[in-house]
């Protein structure tokens, strides 16, 4: 009896000094900080970075079955924590989607990260490195049509990311890059905004430049777009993603 349990403290020595790493290093916090959230998890989403992080550590630990299997079950955890949150923010959700989804697919439980990967599709997504994990999904998958079709909307909504702009070449993009999507209100979307009879599902923004005006006012020209700074839509950028290449 005492030999077993000496045999189990001694097979528990070398997994301890891995799986108790004593905190994240200085380049994982520095990770966590430009996404906004602190390492400690003591502030908003900050399972998320935490997720990332250990999503982090199994890719560099590939070869080590055991670290690897230990990081991504730390990974998919936190990912789970916040998916289980129902949080709001669409954007955030395709990101937790995502990072489950790779988690996953280093396991080689590939059903299981196709089925993140059309969650996240559910989503809204902002960020690039969503855009770039999807495209890499379907193209691997043998859907290179929907890979490309990814590539081509993120670029509308990043024209400048590096990553898109090499994968819409690789799978088969034609130059030029695809045009930025057109954030400034139309004209018809104005009209509406101080009409009172504007249907149900048009976004609804405080008038502009229109104080005293009345029904029977003229409203503004088509070819006159309204002055003023456009609204900013969506949410910030992801700016950082360390397993994410260009």
């Amino acid at each position: 009896m005492m030999t077993k349990y000496w045999l189990a403290v001694l097979l528990m020595i070398p997994m301890q000094s891995w799986a108790d790493p004593g905190g994240f290093t200085p380049a994982e916090v520095a990770m966590c900080e430009a996404l906004g959230m602190p390492s400690d998890g003591g502030r908003y989403q900050g399972h998320y970075c935490e997720g990332l992080i250990y999503l982090n550590r199994a890719y560099s630990s590939i070869g080590d079955k055991r670290k690897m299997g230990y990081d991504l079950s730390v990974a998919i955890d936190n990912f789970n924590y916040e998916l289980n949150r129902k949080v709001v923010d669409k954007d955030r959700q395709a990101e937790f989607h995502v990072g489950k989804a790779r988690a996953l697919k280093l396991l080689g439980r590939n059903a299981e990260a196709a089925g993140e990967f059309n969650k996240a599709l559910d989503c809204k997504i902002n960020s690039p490195d969503v855009y770039q994990a999807l495209a890499d999904h379907f193209h691997e998958t043998g859907n290179k049509k929907k890979a490309l079709e990814m590539v081509t909307e993120g670029l509308k909504l990043s024209p400048n990311s590096k990553g898109l702009k090499r994968r819409y070449t690789e799978f088969g993009g034609k130059l030029p890059y695809p045009e930025a999507a057109d954030k400034t209100p139309s004209t018809k979307e104005s009209k509406a905004e101080v009409k009172p009879e504007a249907k149900p599902g048009v976004a609804q923004q405080p008038p502009r430049d229109v104080v005293g005006e009345t029904a029977d006012k003229p409203t503004t020209p088509p070819d006159v777009i309204p002055q003023g700074e456009p609204p900013k839509i969506g949410s910030p950028k992801n700016p950082y993603c360390r397993f994410c290449p260009d």
